[in-house]
């Protein structure tokens, strides 16, 4: 009987434990953070502060807090303070989309205001010529984007951003030879993806396959992660008959960008060239449903590829 009376016993122990625990009033819900928020909106930005920053002290993961504390900084104009503070909010929560709200409005405001002072302090260096190069080309006024990077250079000739952004917009213009020269003196300064990548492409441009297929495997050591090198890789082999590489390179650019119709018009037309029409149009009509073919070629083949920029 000792046995039975001490389950007993301990069963109604924890019956009174669970019934005390139920009694006892829920802890109060923390208003600190919407107490935060309106003394924000009333303008009452020290309070907002104080208040924001006292929460997070216990709430170190809440990203929310985190991106008041960068809106209060924001509303004082302390746009360095919100940058920060807006990086730790999406290091807490990558996803935040109120965090990548504000971290785009805080750095156009800060870029500007270097744009500012380095035009104050010197109108007319090369780094100020190549901003105002990357803001037309962003209007897309190339041919005024081109004289402002080539006045970049003539005031720094080894100027790798103006070389690469000069270069692509001769390559987008077909003029091959002179982007070619630009891309191999930007690497010169410095081997780049970019400087590889658009040398393969003018390179292929100018049906020098050979130097293409080494030009975008330099591209492809440097950022193993970029289809658009492995679709250019597929596309010179292919020129060049080497179909089987071809094929596996091309099915390495859809692997890493399921949706890049050129990628399976491309392989679409090495198929052709390696003798199997079923997989070839199997290849165009996913091209076509995804809009990356230049429409389905005939069998056999009568373009080599599809154009790139």
């Amino acid at each position: 009987m000792s046995g039975v009376l001490s389950v007993l016993v301990a069963a109604l122990l924890t019956a009174m434990g669970d019934a005390a625990v139920q009694s006892r009033p829920a802890a109060a819900p923390d208003t600190r953070l919407a107490e935060a928020a309106h003394a924000l909106s009333a303008g009452d930005l020290d309070r907002a502060i104080r208040v924001a920053t006292a929460y997070l002290k216990q709430h170190p993961s809440d990203a929310r807090a985190t991106v008041l504390i960068a809106r209060v900084h924001i509303a004082g104009e302390k746009y360095d303070d919100a940058y920060d503070a807006l990086q730790g909010a999406l290091k807490a929560d990558p996803r935040n989309v109120d965090a990548l709200y504000y971290l785009g409005l805080v750095t156009g405001t800060l870029a500007q205001q270097q744009f500012h002072d380095l035009e104050t302090k010197a109108p007319d260096s090369a780094r100020l010529h190549q901003l105002l190069a990357e803001s037309l080309e962003a209007q897309d006024k190339r041919a005024a984007a081109e004289k402002e990077y080539e006045a970049a250079l003539a005031r720094r000739p080894d100027l790798l951003d103006a070389l690469l952004g000069l270069a692509k917009l001769q390559r987008i213009r077909l003029e091959c030879d002179a982007a070619i020269l630009q891309y191999r003196k930007a690497e010169a300064v410095r081997p780049t993806f970019d400087g590889a990548y658009g040398l393969g492409v003018c390179q292929s441009l100018a049906q020098d396959d050979e130097a293409a297929v080494r030009s975008f495997a330099q591209a492809i050591e440097r950022d193993p992660t970029a289809a658009v090198a492995f679709l250019g890789l597929g596309e010179s082999l292919n020129k060049l008959h080497r179909s089987k590489e071809a094929i596996a390179n091309l099915q390495r650019a859809i692997a890493l960008e399921p949706t890049m119709g050129e990628a399976y018009y491309a392989l679409g037309l090495t198929y052709q060239t390696a003798g199997q029409p079923a997989l070839a149009q199997q290849a165009f009509r996913k091209a076509e449903q995804l809009g990356g073919a230049i429409g389905v070629a005939p069998d056999p083949p009568t373009a080599p590829s599809s154009p790139r920029q």
